[in-house]
Formats: C-alpha cells, sequence, structure tokens
C-alpha cells in the first residue's frame, strides 16, 4: 500500500502562498504569539519568516496576522480569524489527499467521477443501499417531481419522488450524476411498487426475528433488504431463485454535488 509524503503547495498569481513550511509557521505564531519565537521554533531566520508572512498577507485577500505593539500586555502577534480558518482548510485537503490513496487499493471505485470519489472519500451514511446514476429525466409540477434515474448499469432505471424545490436546490439536470440511497426496510418483497426488479436472493442472513437479504440486479448491482423473519418465511425466499422487487418511489433519497 502507498504512504506518500503529500506535501501540498498553494500558488497564487504563480507566487508560493503556503506550503508546509509556511503552515507550520503560522502554526508556530498561534502557539507562541511571537514571530521572532515562531521562527526560532521552526529553524528559520527571523528574515525568512518575515519575507514569508509579508508575501502570504500580500497574496490574501484577508490579513494573516494581527499584531498588537505595547499595551497592559505588551506587544505580540496572533493569528486572525481567516488564518485559523485557513489552516483548518489546509489540514481538510491534506487529508483528503492521504484518504484519496486510499482507494486505489479498490478496482471497484471508478476515478472519473467527482461524485462517486467524494462519497467514497467521505460520505457516511445508514442507508444500507447507495446507488449511482444519472438523470435521464425530469418531469416537475410546481409543487412535486418525479425525477427519473438510470443506473450505472444502463440497463435499470428507477423513479424517484422529490419537490420542486429539492429539484431546484440540487441543480438536478439530464445526464447529471446522482446517488440514490434506499434505506434497506425499505425495500419491498411483495408490494407492486412503480419500481418493480427482477433480482437474484444472492444470501440470506438471519438471527431469528431479523433477516437481511442481498439480492442481485441481472447487471451484478448489489440491493439490501431487511425484513421480519416470520415474512420471509411466508414468501419462501431462498438462496439462488429469481424473485420480484420493489422501492417505492417516495423512499429514495437523491443526492448529488451542487
Amino acid at each position: 500500500m502507498l504512504s506518500p509524503d503529500i506535501l501540498l503547495t498553494l500558488n497564487i498569481n504563480q507566487q508560493l502562498f503556503t506550503d508546509p513550511k509556511r503552515i507550520d509557521l503560522l502554526r508556530a505564531i498561534e502557539q507562541s504569539g511571537s514571530l521572532s519565537q515562531a521562527a526560532k521554533q521552526i529553524g528559520i531566520s527571523y528574515k525568512t519568516a518575515w519575507d514569508a508572512i509579508n508575501e502570504i498577507n500580500q497574496l490574501a485577500p484577508k490579513p494573516f496576522l494581527i499584531t498588537a505593539t505595547g499595551g497592559k500586555n505588551g506587544g505580540g502577534t496572533k493569528l486572525s480569524a481567516y488564518a485559523v480558518r485557513f489552516i483548518q482548510l489546509y489540514d481538510l485537503l491534506t487529508q483528503l489527499q492521504y484518504k484519496a490513496f486510499n482507494i486505489l487499493n479498490d478496482d471497484n471505485i471508478p476515478l472519473d467521477d467527482i461524485l462517486k470519489i467524494t462519497a467514497k472519500l467521505s460520505l457516511q451514511t445508514s442507508a444500507r443501499n447507495q446507488i449511482y446514476g444519472s438523470v435521464s429525466s425530469i418531469e416537475a409540477t410546481h409543487i412535486a417531481g418525479l425525477v427519473k434515474v438510470k443506473l450505472n448499469d444502463n440497463q435499470t432505471e428507477l423513479k424517484a419522488y422529490i419537490t420542486q424545490q429539492s429539484i431546484e436546490r440540487l441543480k438536478l439536470n439530464i445526464d447529471k450524476t446522482v446517488l440514490l440511497l434506499i434505506k434497506a426496510p425499505l425495500i419491498e418483497l411483495n408490494n407492486k411498487n412503480e419500481n418493480q426488479l427482477i433480482v437474484k436472493v444472492e444470501k440470506i442472513v438471519t438471527d431469528g426475528q431479523l433477516s437481511e437479504i442481498s439480492f442481485s440486479l441481472p447487471s451484478g448491482i448489489m440491493l439490501y433488504a431487511s425484513k421480519a423473519t416470520n415474512e420471509v418465511n411466508q414468501l419462501k425466499l431462498t438462496e439462488g431463485q429469481l424473485t420480484t422487487i420493489s422501492i417505492h418511489p417516495q423512499h429514495i433519497i437523491v443526492a448529488t454535488l451542487v
């Protein structure tokens, strides 16, 4: 597994803005309250530290340092609120870069879609079913709308009911990539809703009262349902058989990047 040293450098107008060394300097200033002490702490000269901070302040839209002279508590230097937020953002970007290398080990994760990558890196939901697709049509009224999504297998299409306000807020349009979230208890085994799918029962796991059933579409996409064991027994579901499941359009949550 790759364990790279990721050194995030940001340039503005082709000039160095921040890099790990400058971030260390900013952290040291916040800790010591002194530019000279911060320079000593990270092992650079005062002039180098001053030049770095001066360049940062010239390039940044807002000042990074707040300098106080004299007064009851003497002089000192501290970071502005903007600089503190910038360091937090820098740390997040660095963390995302490290996480990005982890997905190289999973051949099933495509690297050509920012939504899929972002969801894999950072999105955690309680919904057992997370399915990717693209919007194929939108039928909207002033209040509600019906969005049709073609899944990544280019074979299966699901309908989702969402409000007109949500369509606008998510900036949905044809061919936009979306993530469909469906909680396992909302997969229906016997009701015939608009989204009917022929699936194969791959696995049934039960604890006596509750059962989780793994289904596969003909294309290989997996879906998961959790139901009371007595309901599963009544339907006489067995591993390997073909059956029909359905998903009510109101039970599908649509997510995307805007």
